[in-house]
């Protein structure tokens, strides 16, 4: 089986407080509206921000995805809104920084849902900017967010979930570290598949990210 290497870049800011001129016109973003875009995100019934290369013309589709935006949370007394960048392949993870160091988010104002549920902010995409200045100028780059947190943080936090997620199976996980490779374990198929079917129904995809690297580390 052919193990896909998947990368998780955490902490990434992605929205702060204040008024910002965007690309649609002026933005007002207040600590209630970040607050309602963390709801909508744990509320379950949207799906998870997709991670796309910039914003592209919505006359076209077709482009794949990059991964997705998760633990959607607020940090620095609610000002600023905080995600983690899951399943993002190896080579964007390791020119990120360089070649694309900011983001610009795409929402949706006063999501109506069937059951009538309204959202007043709902992210839908993350678009990583590259030469193009971000409406919000003031968002740490993703240069920043690797020095502070470092791939150790992203690997820990991981297989954090992996344990967790593994302990709920039934199928509890010894891990081993390598500062090359990461974590490895001793899996047998069954455990792996128990261990999979466990985290996709606890919609735990960082649990799922870290079980590829184990898979990897021991085809």
């Amino acid at each position: 089986m052919t193990v896909v290497d998947l990368r998780t870049i955490p902490g990434v800011e992605l929205v702060k407080t204040g008024t910002w001129d965007i690309s649609t016109g002026q933005w007002i973003v207040t600590t209630e509206l970040i607050a309602a875009a963390v709801a909508a995100h744990n509320s379950g019934a949207l799906p998870k921000p997709i991670l796309k290369l910039g914003h592209v013309d919505a006359r076209f589709d077709g482009e794949p995805a990059l991964g997705w935006v998760d633990n959607l949370r607020t940090t620095d007394g609610g000002n600023t809104l905080v995600g983690d960048f899951v399943g993002c392949p190896a080579w964007l993870a390791d020119i990120a920084a360089s070649a694309y160091p900011n983001r610009s988010v795409e929402a949706v104002h006063g999501l109506t849902l069937p059951d009538g549920t309204v959202h007043p902010l709902a992210l839908t995409a993350v678009a990583l900017l590259g030469v193009t200045r971000p409406g919000i100028g003031t968002l740490a780059t993703i240069g920043d967010i690797a020095s502070l947190y470092g791939v150790a943080e992203s690997v820990a936090q991981n297989t954090d979930w992996l344990t967790s997620v593994a302990a709920s199976a039934g199928t509890p996980v010894t891990l081993r570290f390598s500062a090359a490779s990461g974590p490895s374990s001793t899996l047998t198929p069954r455990q792996r598949v128990l261990i999979r079917a466990a985290a996709s129904r606890r919609r735990h995809r960082r649990a799922q990210a870290a079980l590829d690297i184990i898979e990897r580390n021991n085809p």
